[in-house]
């Protein structure tokens, strides 16, 4: 019999999937109009206003001053790593024609925390984890595999690359959060990367000189991305691992590759090619044999 508390976090993650699933679509139509740094400063403006709003009338209140010293470092550590890890996020989501592709690439970051996790926390994974790698792996191939072949320069383009950067440092936010989950509250993780990522965003209009622009419809989608992303999504995430482990968030944000070719079908018109499609099953595929053998284990 599933424990309430466990079915609680398992529908926060499916909550927190198909809210983070929009952004791939809203983004991504919002930046059709506009600059990367106009759209990264008032996606994540509005951001950091709801969050602040909910963390002040709504969540656990907790002063960063009572936290544990180690607890301090991890919460800047995940703002310094979100902030590399979204820009690419973003960056990826503007140069791709589908944003159902970097759903698939993203599918990689479980590697990366067992890579990350062999090395500095001496987990150790048995053969069904390493058939999940490979499996993976071999997604990811195929989807960079075209009618005349594979061709390294298409697997090299900055948008795979800028998916890939993303996976690896939302891997590294996943095991500090991980370690760390008891002490911080949800709450206050998501409104520090949210700062983090407001401030990143500030700093690249000025750098690039540019003043923010915005059309209407850009501000509409923009308005909805926001509140789903980076406020409903991540709040959602951070609020699931307090009840069932980064394991089980991960089985079940594999789906998001789902419901983001549906939104990309609805919205754009536009869906997968067959090699693309394939090598997404295969990413979904390796990394459900990836999260299981992290249950096992854990269980």
């Amino acid at each position: 019999m599933i424990k309430p508390s466990k079915l609680k976090g398992s529908l926060l993650a499916l909550l927190a999937t198909i809210s983070f699933s929009n952004v791939y679509i809203f983004s991504k139509l919002a930046m059709k109009d506009i600059s990367l740094p106009s759209f990264g400063l008032l996606w994540f403006g509005l951001a950091l206003f709801y969050n602040l709003l909910y963390y002040t009338f709504f969540s656990e209140k907790k002063k960063i001053s009572q936290l544990p010293k180690k607890s301090k470092s991890t919460l800047i550590f995940i703002g310094l790593s979100e902030l590399i890890s979204i820009s690419a996020f973003f960056l990826s989501i503007q140069l791709t024609e589908n944003p159902s592709i970097v759903s698939f690439l993203a599918n990689t970051s479980p590697i990366f925390v067992i890579i990350l996790g062999f090395f500095f926390l001496k987990t150790r994974y048995n053969l069904l984890a390493v058939i999940g790698i490979v499996i993976t792996l071999s997604g990811v191939l195929l989807i960079n595999y075209t009618s005349s072949g594979f061709n390294l320069n298409n697997f090299l383009q900055p948008s795979s690359i800028a998916a890939l950067v993303f996976a690896l440092f939302y891997g590294i936010s996943l095991l500090l959060a991980r370690q760390q989950i008891k002490s911080l509250p949800p709450a206050m993780v998501t409104v520090c990367r949210t700062f983090f990522l407001f401030i990143g965003f500030g700093l690249y209009n000025i750098a690039s000189w540019q003043i923010p622009q915005y059309s209407l419809n850009s501000l509409f989608y923009i308005g909805i991305g926001s509140i789903l992303g980076p406020f409903m999504g991540i709040s959602l995430t951070f609020a699931s691992l307090k009840y069932v482990d980064a394991s089980i968030t991960t089985l079940i944000g594999t789906s998001r590759s789902f419901f983001i070719i549906l939104g990309a079908f609805l919205f754009m018109s536009i869906l997968p090619t067959t090699n693309q499609l394939l090598g997404g099953l295969l990413t979904i595929i390796g990394i459900v044999l990836i999260t299981m053998e992290d249950i096992k284990k854990r269980s």
